[in-house]
């Protein structure tokens, strides 16, 4: 192990080398200040003077550098001792030889026994300040009781290394490669260098730690621009993660790799690192493990299925295939319908017990859990109880049909809001988890995610808009860009997870006042958030803390570092729904990706970074929160009617507050049905043509808001 932690212009100084003289300035020797070991530097020429010491060599002889300075070091030694200058003026200082010398001592440790001290002198040039040239012999050697705690430290530090069958690395705090063991070189092979940064930065990536703190010129601005990376920014959670000894951190990144093929490849890896102390130094180092992420996630996997099959006693899973059970488990239905069941075959458990019907009711058991009732097919006899379960089976046909059609534009979230007896939200929520397989690829609590999405849908108010029928649209939209409008080129499950998310708590416990109308009647949402998106900022917090109870916290098993990442774009895409925000996305989805599509030159990489992740999630979520106008006409007229009623009844309240009535929202004037060609001039049309210019696979949604467009341009020419 070399000491990765000592200055690397000095680190060649101190080892032994044949042949060639090393220059040393004086101005440079304070850095030596840092190391563990004593050096000093002497010239036996002439009249024998000592010229430099370090602090660690200062201590050892219990003197201060001014007494160092103003000894003769030559004076008042033993035979032995005037042996070594002597050897060391002829052999290092005239025939600039590098010599080792060896010393046994007694060990200081109560182990007791003799350590061998080794001491290594070398020939030096040193530049004084005065710009003198002085020929001198360096003098490098370990303090008694730091070469024990070497000797003590060495096998332990060897054995973890060579015997660890994953990939194990030590790092200084500053991001550089001490030392690996065999497995890691096993699995970076030639590459093992694109890890003496730990996660694999470019250079541009390292500005960002090397001149933290330190002041740019202007003129070299561009030339030192860090752009915020993952990888970067999982550098400086970790920073801020290993603040003791012992304190650990973890994270999945991609990372480079170079395969059998010669191909340079990216590996996604769990990096798991821990704080140590360097016995050499006694100065913070990073032990790095890198570990498989697939692999990990299969094990991870299948021993999350087994926890939540034997924690639920196969009470919710085993709804995963069927929609219609998921359906019965959110409404809290005892019965369900059996699949391909013969006619006239219903369901038993049946209750005539109104309550079992109750809209976000569900069943508990003894110990307060939620429980499913078996489905058992039984043959009763025709009567009423059977004509209601026929009426019942038939819902649930009509909501498959609903949810099937999720994965189309031509989707009727009407259609869902009627067949979910008002609960749209929970119910999509719930089947796409399922679908994108994100309970399973995340180990999520699946009964805490029900709470969950039921605390959500029952915080919506009762708007003519921004309600949960509006949450649901948004969600479905949003899944139909993941799903079909190509957008799974730049984002992974984890970015679907955080998308869905965001797309249910986007509107939380929305008044139906706009952010002007807040920040002007000094709401407690706007002063909460210093008047900015008062609106956006108390969707997320609530929600949040919503999150945070202990029967609603689904993410429970999500690693903290994940959690935080996911929290971040979460926050990300739910602030990027403000309007205040429109013009600055459309302006950066041009700059950072559509111009970067029409010029072969300057494409998008192949994994794309944290901020294109983050842009292409903003955009994603702006786009489904306008869902409604590529949505088939009678759908769009109906959400368009809606948005001008939840405007005009702001305007009747800032009517009884003596306030200017805002834009559009003055009953007794044309409303938002009256302006809509002027809104999709200025506002829906740049951001769809940008938008599919990015996405030629959403370009289907063009046509859409066309005919939508035309329908509105067609009613200015009728006469009022």
């Amino acid at each position: 192990m070399h000491h990765g932690s000592m200055p690397s212009a000095f680190s060649s100084l101190l080892l032994p080398q044949q042949g060639g003289v090393r220059d040393v300035a004086e101005d440079d020797l304070p850095g030596l200040n840092v190391l563990a070991v004593t050096v000093q530097i002497v010239t036996y020429e002439g009249t024998p003077r000592n010229l430099y010491a370090n602090g660690r060599a200062l201590e050892a002889l219990g003197v201060s550098s001014e007494q160092f300075l103003a000894q003769v070091p030559t004076a008042g030694v033993s035979e032995n001792e005037t042996a070594k200058w002597k050897k060391r003026y002829q052999a290092v200082q005239l025939n600039k030889e590098t010599i080792l010398e060896r010393d046994d001592v007694e060990n200081p440790d109560a182990s007791g026994g003799k350590l061998t001290l080794e001491t290594v002198c070398n020939p030096v040039n040193l530049r004084q300040s005065n710009g003198e040239q002085v020929s001198a012999v360096m003098i490098t050697a370990w303090p008694v009781r730091i070469k024990a705690q070497l000797a003590a430290n060495t096998t332990y530090m060897t054995s973890l290394l060579e015997l660890s069958p994953y990939p194990l690395c030590f790092f200084t705090f500053d991001g550089h490669l001490i030392t690996c063991n065999p497995a890691a070189v096993a699995v970076f092979g030639k590459t093992i260098w694109l890890q003496s940064d730990i996660f694999g930065m470019e250079e541009r990536e390292r500005r960002g730690i090397q001149d933290a703190g330190a002041e740019v010129p202007a003129e070299a601005f561009n030339d030192r621009f860090v752009e915020r990376t993952e990888r970067l920014g999982a550098y400086e959670e970790m920073m801020d993660a290993l603040s003791e000894e012992g304190a650990t951190y973890e994270v999945d990144l991609p990372i480079k790799r170079l395969i059998d093929t010669g191909e340079m490849v990216v590996w996604y890896c769990r990096v798991w690192a821990q704080r140590h102390k360097d016995p050499f130094t006694g100065s913070p180092i990073i032990m790095i493990s890198h570990q498989d992420v697939t692999n990990l996630r299969k094990v991870e996997g299948e021993l999350g299925r087994m926890q939540m099959l034997e924690t639920t006693e196969k009470e919710l899973m085993k709804h995963d295939q069927d929609v219609a059970g998921s359906l019965l488990v959110l409404l809290g239905e005892e019965w369900g319908v059996a699949n391909n069941a013969p006619p006239g075959a219903v369901m038993g458990n049946i209750q005539d017990d109104s309550a079992a019907w109750a809209p976000g009711r569900m069943p508990m058991s003894q110990g307060g859990r939620a429980e499913a009732a078996p489905v058992v097919a039984t043959t009763r006899p025709a009567g009423p109880d059977v004509e209601e379960d026929a009426a019942k089976s038939n819902q649930l046909h009509g909501l498959r049909e609903c949810l099937d059609a999720a994965d189309s534009w031509k989707f009727n979230v009407f259609d869902l809001e009627s067949e979910t007896d008002g609960l749209p939200l929970q119910v999509l929520a719930w089947h796409l988890f399922v679908k994108h397989d994100l309970i399973k690829e995340f180990n999520l609590d699946h009964v805490k995610l029900v709470s969950f999405l039921r605390h959500i849908e029952s915080g919506h108010l009762e708007n003519p808009y921004h309600n949960s029928t509006h949450v649901a649209d948004v969600l479905q939209s949003f899944h139909w860009l993941v799903l079909q409008g190509g957008i799974r080129q730049y984002v992974g499950q984890f970015e679907v997870l955080a998308g869905i998310i965001a797309a249910i708590i986007h509107d939380f416990e929305h008044k139906g006042f706009n952010n002007d109308f807040l920040i002007k009647t000094q709401d407690e949402w706007a002063l909460d958030s210093n008047d900015r998106s008062p609106n956006e900022n108390h969707h997320l917090s609530s929600a949040f803390r919503i999150l945070r109870h202990q029967d609603c916290n689904f993410l429970h098993r999500m690693p903290h570092a994940q959690q935080m990442q996911l929290r971040k774009l979460i926050i990300e895409m739910v602030l990027a729904t403000d309007m205040a925000e429109h013009m600055a996305i459309v302006s950066r989805l041009k700059n950072d990706i559509q111009k970067r599509l029409e010029n072969p030159d300057d494409g998008i990489p192949d994994e794309p970074g944290d901020a294109l992740k983050s842009l292409v999630l903003q955009g994603a979520i702006k786009m489904a929160d306008v869902g409604h106008l590529y949505a088939q006409h009678d759908v769009h007229l109906a959400w368009s009617e809606r948005l001008e009623e939840e405007l005009w009844l702001q305007g009747d309240v800032e009517k009884q507050l003596a306030m200017k009535i805002s834009f559009l929202m003055d009953r007794d004037s044309p409303g938002v049905t009256k302006s809509q060609p002027g809104f999709f001039d200025f506002v829906v049309r740049p951001l769809f043509d940008t938008w599919c210019s990015c996405f030629p696979e959403s370009s289907v949604l063009v046509d859409r808001i066309e005919s939508n467009y035309q329908h509105w341009k067609s009613k200015e020419s009728l006469p009022s």
